[in-house]
This record gives structure tokens, C-alpha cells and sequence, in this order.
């Protein structure tokens, strides 16, 4: 019964009731006013023609129809609003939640395999493998507060971009080297199929950080001993990046929200998932920032996804934006 109530008081219910509502008593008075204009002109009439203006009596009819429409825009508009408000307060509330979360577990990591250095005796080989361990869990905290500091700019276009000549081949091995533990810990079978390529003109930090977001998405959202890929081809001007896993997948209307700020895809699957969902809205700002272009696509869920970062060749990304 209580569920019910909740649902018939749900604001879209009562939106549309008040708007019914208006709707319902502007028909009235509509009818009122007619009724008593036949009467009165009866009326006047019977005493005194020139007392009836009929111009001026239609005039008042539509100024009292233009401000019901006035009234019923503004409660529209206080109902859009309220519905944009109450987005950005759930968005916000699962941001921090999610934050904590990410915040807590490394650290509890790290204060773990230090506790156990300082009460136990460990070997030497021991020690080696807790601080690897120990540092793959600092590069997340860091990873993290940087996508937080990027994000909360209040000027997206404030990104401070310093370009150079970067050969792509190498950049990638190297971005791929720093999460070859964590691909081994769930043997991920790692492609890298590149095509040549010019060296293209970059921000190695902010694609760096590109190119990792990209990659420990693939690396959370996909089953241990899985398969990820990641292709470069050329088409044109243009350089195309694909990221291809075999993880959990997204449907249509996940890939064209994906990118969006403290948007996080909201299933059974990816519930106890680790992530602020600021990764891929900052990954397509400074895709962006590069004159470049970045997708999403998928067959399905689970059938994998596919992020194809484009990236312009020959240094077109310092010229017009026009050709993109």
C-alpha cells in the first residue's frame, strides 16, 4: 500500500496532475466567461448597445489564456529544473561514495603490508613483492586524486596542454608496461597490433593519463584470463587507438552516456566495481583538447567494449578545427 502511495506522489505524477489541474480550470473559466458574455450582452443590449465592446471583451479573454500559459510554462520549468537539481544531487552522492571507497581500499592495502614489515619477519623476497604491491596502490591513489584535481576545474578549456613530437609505438609499450602486473593477476592475454604511424603531436602526461583510464577500465570491467587488444590503424588525417576487451559490454544507451561527469553504468554486474566515474569525462576532455575524437561501441552486454581514441596526424590538431 505504502509503495503505491509513493508512486502516485512521485513528482512526474504530480506534475502531470497539476498541469491536468490548470488545464481543467482554464476550461472552466473559459465557459464561465462566454456564459456570463452572452448574458451581459443580452443585458446591455436590452438598455444601452454602445455598453457592449466586443473587441475589448475578447481582449481580456486572451490576456487571461496568455497568462494561464504563462503560469503553466514557469510550473514546467520549476519541475525541469527541480528534475536537473535532484540528478546532479544523486550523481554527487554516488561520486562520494565511490570516492571513499576508492580512497579507503588502497590505503587499508598499504597500512596492511606495512603492519605485517614491521611485526613479522619477512623475507627478503617478501618485502620486494609487498612494495611492488604497495606502489601499484599509490599509482591508483594518485591516478585518482589527479582525475579529481582535472575534474574540478571549473573551466574545462583551463586544461594546460604542452604538445611535442611523440613516437606512438614506444609510448604505448610504455603505458602498457606500467599494468603488466595487474593483467598478469588476472591473466589477461595482452594484443598490441600497431600499424606504422607518424609520431604525433601530444601532451605524453594527459595522454598518459588518457591511455590509463582507458586501460584500467578494461582491466575492472573484465572477467580474469580475458582478452584485450589494443589496435592502432590509420584512416586519413587521422590516427584511430582502439582499447578492445572482452569484459562485461555496455547497451546503446550506455555508450553515448559513458563520457559524461560521475556517470557510472548501474547494473547487477558492476555494483562492488571500483570507480568515481570522472575517468571518461575527463579522458574525452583532453581527447578533445587534442583536436581528436573518442567512441564508445558494443555489441551488447557481455560482449565487450571497444573506446577508439582519434587523434590527428602531421600536427593537424595545431591548426583549424573545421576538418574534424
Amino acid at each position: 500500500m505504502m509503495n503505491k502511495l509513493r508512486t502516485l506522489f512521485h513528482p512526474i505524477f504530480v506534475f502531470i496532475g497539476v498541469q491536468i489541474a490548470w488545464i481543467i480550470l482554464m476550461g472552466i473559466w473559459i465557459n464561465w466567461y462566454i456564459q456570463n458574455r452572452r448574458d451581459f450582452e443580452e443585458f446591455a443590449k436590452s438598455i444601452k448597445p454602445e455598453l457592449f465592446d466586443a473587441d475589448l471583451n475578447w481582449v481580456i479573454l486572451l490576456e487571461g489564456c496568455f497568462l494561464m500559459i504563462v503560469i503553466l510554462g514557469g510550473v514546467l520549468l520549476i519541475f525541469v529544473f527541480w528534475g536537473k537539481q535532484a540528478r546532479l544531487n544523486r550523481l554527487q552522492s554516488n561520486f562520494v561514495s565511490s570516492v571513499s571507497h576508492e580512497l579507503k581500499s588502497p590505503l587499508a592495502s598499504i597500512q596492511l603490508y606495512l603492519e605485517t614489515m614491521k611485526l613479522q619477519n619477512v623475507s627478503p623476497e617478501e618485502i620486494k613483492e609487498f612494495v611492488e604491491i604497495m606502489l601499484t596502490d599509490t599509482e591508483r591513489l594518485s591516478s585518482l586524486i589527479d582525475n579529481i584535481l582535472e575534474a574540478s576545474g571549473a573551466d574545462p578549456k583551463g586544461l594546460k596542454l604542452h604538445f611535442q613530437s611523440v613516437p606512438l609505438k614506444p609510448f604505448l609499450d610504455e603505458v602498457m608496461d606500467g599494468h603488466q602486473r595487474r593483467f598478469a593477476e588476472k591473466r589477461i592475454q595482452v594484443h598490441l597490433d600497431v600499424q606504422d604511424c607518424p609520431p604525433l603531436y601530444l601532451d605524453k602526461r594527459a595522454m598518459k593519463m588518457v591511455f590509463n583510464n582507458l586501460i584500467g577500465n578494461a582491466l575492472r570491467y573484465s572477467p580474469e584470463g580475458s582478452v584485450f587488444t589494443v589496435r592502432v590503424r590509420k584512416n586519413g588525417k587521422f590516427c584511430h587507438i582502439d582499447f578492445i576487451d572482452s569484459g562485461i559490454g555496455l547497451s546503446e544507451k550506455d555508450c553515448k552516456k559513458v563520457f559524461g561527469k560521475f556517470y557510472r553504468v548501474q547494473n547487477k554486474e558492476t555494483q562492488n566495481i571500483e570507480g568515481a566515474g570522472l575517468g571518461l569525462y575527463l579522458t574525452r576532455e583532453i581527447v578533445n583538447h587534442h583536436k581528436g575524437k573518442i567512441k564508445a561501441t558494443s555489441e551488447g552486454q557481455g560482449k565487450g567494449s571497444t573506446f577508439t581514441v582519434s587523434l590527428p596526424m602531421n600536427g593537424a590538431h595545431l591548426q583549424s578545427k573545421n576538418e574534424i
